[in-house]
């Protein structure tokens, strides 16, 4: 495990608000008229049975079956929980750490049943039904905001606990458990009934969506994806994003995570305010800017520190550049979006952190761009171009699912544009600075400062940057050194929540500095209401 990001930027928060959960805001997707069978609540409760044994105290017994890398279990007696409720599972996040509580009843303790029963939806949602053991907390998100299809993944998942995972139990609990399995069966036949409806909405959506696509796969050159990102048309690339986004078939997680993203890109935070990260481009495609309406000769514009990146979502791919961005949908069914069986029946409520995952595992088709602090690991993949780069933080993701605990990788969606370039090296178009690609790199950027923000304001500016980096990077490195500090097995997935909607859009000092009196109650509002 690894330490997480945006620590030190949010430590107000911290020391000003402990426990947050979820709003309950109606689906923000498909109207309200879907209404499904059962609620979060209701999904995330194990009823009590009849099967029960005075003296035996269950909830003790089963305790320490419940392990998770980075997730916290605790379980904790309501003694004014309703006897017909065994117990109730709340992910949930605690100053800086990851939770699930666990509530049970008096009755709990001498309910066999449930007990089983407990432990086999754990299992499910923990180790099979998703890929990362943080994906419980993005469906519970989905499932308290009253997400249908997340509600209908649920609601499978309590159905397979009662058939699929049935090790370690005598023949009469089988029985019974198939019995109560009859009960979710049924459940899900009405969702299945609901999703009829919910289907013919996001049909609708997604048709009417399609005809307007079908219209920009064909647009002039200059107003292609591509081209538009090549001349620094930040609200003309933020606005033909939005229309091929599948924003119809988005839980509200990640409907939230790209009108977020999308706010920023089309209006980032000043240089000043920036922080320096690096990437190698040794295996890149690279892009070429524009400058003065024409578009420069490849050699040129890395000579003269003109590029962009785009994700190999786009490069590796074919048609028009529009075009291209269609694959923000197919990725749903591809390897991007599925588990490790290939499939998308449950990872369509928690794609976020799916996609985080498969990118760690496998780059090659991602729609993200990896990023790094520690230049000495970008030179590992840029031992003959390397580049760097003035990034607005709130556009970059930590990379908290990632199966690489020695890996510190930041995720940039899509592409960057010319102007986050800080400045590149190539090994043959640049020989003064094959003896020091750092140092060579720091001088470049400081040259573009100067150029973006007048004569003799470029070394103070980066300096300002370098420090900002410091103290947004400093959880994951370890100060000036850049040496890698001891990981911590908390504090990932709430620094991504916060980090994704806590963030003001403007105000860049208070976000960078340790003194923030934000209020507490905005971050709780957009995430944990």
């Amino acid at each position: 495990m690894r330490a997480m990001s945006f620590l030190l930027i949010l430590a107000f928060f911290v020391s000003s608000c402990t426990t947050y959960f979820p709003g309950t805001q109606a689906d923000r997707s498909i109207a309200n008229d879907v209404n499904p069978p059962l609620n979060a609540d209701q999904l995330f409760t194990i009823k009590s049975t009849t099967q029960t044994k005075n003296g035996q105290d269950f909830v003790k017994a089963i305790k320490g079956s419940f392990g998770y890398q980075g997730v916290e279990v605790n379980f904790i007696e309501d003694t004014k929980m309703a006897s017909s409720d065994a117990y109730k599972i709340v992910p949930t996040v605690e100053g800086q750490a990851y939770k699930l509580q666990i509530f049970y009843s008096a009755q709990a303790k001498i309910d066999q049943d449930a007990a089983n029963e407990l432990k086999a939806v754990m299992e499910q949602i923990m180790n099979k039904k998703f890929i990362s053991q943080f994906s419980v907390f993005e469906l519970y998100y989905n499932a308290k905001v009253q997400d249908f299809q997340t509600l209908q993944v649920m609601a499978k998942i309590r159905q397979a606990a009662l058939v699929e995972d049935l090790y370690g139990v005598d023949a009469d609990y089988k029985v019974r458990s198939q019995e109560r399995a009859e009960y979710w069966k049924q459940i899900n036949e009405k969702f299945d009934s609901v999703e009829r409806v919910y289907n013919k909405q996001v049909k609708a959506q997604d048709t009417a969506r399609r005809a307007v696509m079908d219209a920009l796969d064909k647009a002039s050159d200059d107003q292609q994806f591509r081209a538009l990102i090549a001349r620094n048309d930040r609200k003309g690339a933020t606005e033909l994003l939005r229309k091929y986004l599948p924003w119809e078939q988005m839980p509200p997680f990640e409907k939230m995570f790209w009108e977020n993203h999308l706010s920023i890109m089309a209006d980032p935070l000043p240089y000043e305010d920036r922080v320096l990260v690096y990437r190698g481009i040794n295996d890149d495609i690279v892009q070429v800017a524009e400058v003065g309406g024409k578009e420069l000769a490849r050699a040129e514009a890395i000579k003269d520190q003109k590029i962009f990146l785009m994700s190999t979502m786009m490069t590796k791919n074919q048609g028009t550049w529009n075009r291209r961005l269609r694959s923000l949908t197919a990725m749903y069914e591809k390897f991007m979006g599925t588990d490790n069986n290939g499939s998308s029946e449950y990872t369509r409520s928690t794609r976020i952190t799916t996609m985080f995952v498969k990118h760690s595992k496998e780059p090659k088709g991602s729609p993200y761009l990896s990023y790094t602090p520690k230049f000495s690991v970008a030179s590992s993949f840029g031992n003959k171009r390397n580049t760097a780069y003035f990034i607005d933080p709130r556009m970059m993701y930590f990379n908290y699912a990632s199966k690489y605990a020695h890996e510190i990788e930041f995720l940039l969606p899509i592409m960057s544009f010319p102007d986050d370039l800080a400045a590149v090296w190539d090994m043959e178009l640049h020989p003064e600075g094959n003896g020091n690609v750092e140092k060579f790199l720091k001088q470049k950027a400081i040259e573009k400062l100067d150029h973006e923000l007048g004569a003799g304001k470029g070394a103070a500016t980066f300096d300002r940057i370098v420090l900002n980096s410091e103290k947004y990077f400093k959880p994951v490195l370890g100060g000036k050194t850049g040496a890698v500090v001891a990981p911590k097995p908390d504090g990932k997935f709430i620094a991504f929540f916060k980090n994704l909607f806590g963030m003001p859009t403007k105000k860049a000092a208070e976000v960078i500095t340790e003194k923030s009196d934000m209020a507490c109650l905005d971050l709780i509002q957009l995430f944990w209401k």
